[in-house]
């Protein structure tokens, strides 16, 4: 048997012979693309009853707000969420116009500054939550704040509707809307 036919130069035999085609390259250029993609954090609003879900891409450290209005004071309030991570958020500050019932003042609670040029109070704090569970109501007008996007939550799902809100890794949310459509 001949051996000295065989080509065994070290350019055209292992991994470094895969590098000459083009596609392979391209290959592994989008999947580590699609990983990276997929790897990023979402803030999710998971309605009740197969409602469309929303979600917007965030940052870790990245922040949200919930605003309402009180249902006893009739007031607005703003709830400012800080993203950690996967089941991960960390409520900062809540930002309110008036005292009474059901609003924060107790300096346990975390830090209260008269904002008096702006005519409110804010209370620091450091909450943490997995997720946040609300339902929607039109004498509340429940919005999600994220930079310069308001997601209406009345209009977007109606009265009454149980809201959670959550943070995943983008391809949970690839994997889970695959399973809804199966």
């Amino acid at each position: 048997m001949n051996h000295s036919s065989t080509d065994r130069t070290p350019a055209s035999t292992g991994a470094r012979s895969f590098f000459k085609r083009p596609s392979f390259v391209l290959l592994l250029v989008l999947l580590a693309a699609a990983g990276w993609y997929g790897n990023r954090l979402l803030v999710i609003l998971l309605p009740e009853n197969d409602l469309p879900v929303c979600y917007f891409s965030v940052e870790k450290g990245g922040e949200w707000c919930y605003h309402y209005k009180h249902s006893v004071q009739q007031t607005p309030v703003d709830e400012y969420f800080r993203v950690n991570g996967v089941d991960d958020m960390t409520m900062t500050h809540t930002t309110y116009e008036s005292l009474g019932v059901g609003l924060p003042y107790d300096p346990s609670e975390g830090k209260f500054t008269s904002l008096k040029k702006d005519g409110k109070f804010d209370l620091e704090m450091n909450r943490p939550y997995k997720s946040l569970k609300f339902r929607t109501a039109v004498q509340a007008m429940p919005k999600i704040i994220h930079k310069d996007i308001t997601y209406d939550l009345c209009p977007l799902y109606g009265q009454g509707t149980l809201v959670e809100v959550k943070v995943i890794k983008r391809y949970q949310y690839w994997l889970m809307s695959l399973t809804k459509s199966s």
